[in-house]
């Protein structure tokens, strides 16, 4: 979807791989926003939609004012205490510090884009790459060195939705991060910008669940007949996947259950609904048992009656709702228990 950039900034971060401690980094900082034009509105939409692919974390900003300055600076920023320029300096030396102490990490460019999108007012900090390419010079027709932005290496990005954070809605916080801790040459990148890993297991489920069903509803392959089907037994797939994997489960693993014959197609799903408000779903998630039970499981309470059955009593039509009655309807109940209801029942002759 389109983006209205609201300012952007760019400065360079000079490190030699293998390097560390202090005066091991040194800065060439931009002292002014970059315009906004064609050039940078195009940059910006690709790496956004990049961006968009690639995060695979949710959180949000640490709040400890002491060890987490780029909240402090944030929040600064937001309430224009400071203006663009300024936070993004201070961004810069918070980045400085970190990199300093990361032996594995190398320099770079560190992009600073604030956009609105769909209603919502978002900070994106990445840090981009150069590679070397090849060009035409127009005059001689030869062949020119080139260097170019690498796009198909994106590892060290964050972004914040700025609307939700104002406004408390949590997680406002997405980022990318490695499969493996080990070896991850990103983590300094995560500390300079205070991300803190958004693990609640429920809400991961329950934003599973919630999107499973939307997706079988939206598929414009299936009638409303085809979807009820297609509901109940993904659901049934969808409770033997994450009853398997109790210790945590890939999001690959869930779309493989959700949608078999593409799960690729439900990742894409969850992914476009990421920026409003949507799904906000780690690549790998700890199950929520009480909330995915409700596939396998149906409980309610009303008064002093409490029901429980399983889903596949409703579908065998051993339990249903009759409509004209408004009433549950338990069909073939047992004998033991048809003759309590008749010993604790009125009188057939007397009125209700």
């Amino acid at each position: 979807m389109p983006i209205q950039i609201t300012d952007a900034t760019i400065h360079e971060i000079n490190k030699a791989a293998q390097t560390k401690d202090e005066g091991s980094v040194t800065l060439n900082a931009r002292q002014e926003s970059l315009p906004i034009d064609e050039v940078l509105s195009g940059l910006c939409q690709s790496l956004i939609d990049l961006y968009t692919r690639h995060a695979n974390s949710n959180g949000t900003l640490g709040q400890d004012p002491n060890e987490h300055r780029f909240t402090v600076h944030l929040r600064a920023y937001v309430d224009r205490h400071i203006n663009f320029i300024p936070f993004t300096l201070e961004v810069l030396g918070i980045l400085k510090t970190q990199m300093e102490k990361s032996f594995l990490s190398t320099g770079g460019y560190a992009l600073f884009l604030r956009y609105t999108v769909d209603g919502q007012d978002m900070l994106l900090v990445v840090m981009l790459k150069l590679k070397a390419g090849a060009g035409i010079d127009a005059a001689t027709l030869s062949l020119t060195k080139t260097l170019n932005i690498d796009l198909d290496h994106l590892h060290e990005a964050a972004r914040i939705n700025v609307t939700r954070w104002v406004g408390g809605q949590q997680p406002y916080l997405t980022f990318i991060k490695g499969r493996s801790s080990a070896n991850d040459v990103s983590e300094y990148f995560r500390k300079a910008l205070a991300c803190t890993g958004f693990t609640d297991s429920k809400h991961h489920t329950e934003a599973v669940l919630r999107a499973a069903d939307e997706f079988v509803n939206a598929r414009a392959d299936l009638d409303p007949a085809g979807k009820q089907v297609e509901r109940i037994a993904m659901r049934q797939r969808l409770y033997d996947c994450l009853a398997a994997n109790l210790d945590e489960v890939p999001l690959l693993t869930v779309a493989a259950a959700v949608h078999p014959g593409d799960p690729q197609n439900f990742v894409d799903h969850i992914k476009a609904k990421a920026v409003d408000g949507g799904y906000h779903l780690d690549d790998r998630f700890k199950p929520h048992r009480a909330t995915f039970q409700k596939l396998h499981r149906i409980k309610e309470r009303f008064g002093s009656v409490q029901l429980a059955f399983d889903v596949e009593d409703v579908f065998e039509e051993r339990v249903r709702y009759d409509e004209e009655l408004n009433a549950v309807v338990l069909l073939n109940p047992p004998d033991r228990l048809k003759q309590t209801l008749k010993e604790h029942g009125k009188p057939a002759d007397e009125p209700a």
